[in-house]
């Protein structure tokens, strides 16, 4: 089944099942902190508002209660998320 991810501040989107949470959020030009894209590091961390997510890698970075991390982990659910700095688009073409 399809879940739905809701952007605070932003939008709403469907994503393939078989990407990450940063992947899915990748592939709508949102502009996302990374660095190890492995879940060492914690820079990916989104506030998770509301829904449950599933780890593919279990992170090694520690993980505040109500945070996710996105390079390492799947919708179980439909979520609603809230991007630090807020949500923005890269312009296309670039």
């Amino acid at each position: 089944m399809a879940h739905i991810i809701k952007i605070l501040d932003g939008f709403s989107f469907i994503p393939r099942k078989e990407l990450t949470l940063l992947e899915a959020l990748e592939q709508q030009d949102v502009v996302v902190e990374y660095q190890c894209r492995e879940g060492f590091c914690g820079s990916c961390q989104v506030n998770l508002i509301d829904g449950e997510v599933v780890y593919t890698t279990e992170p090694i970075a520690f993980v505040p209660e109500g945070k996710v991390l996105t390079c390492c982990c799947q919708p179980d659910s439909d979520l609603t998320i809230e991007i630090p700095g807020g949500c923005k688009v890269k312009a296309k073409g670039r």
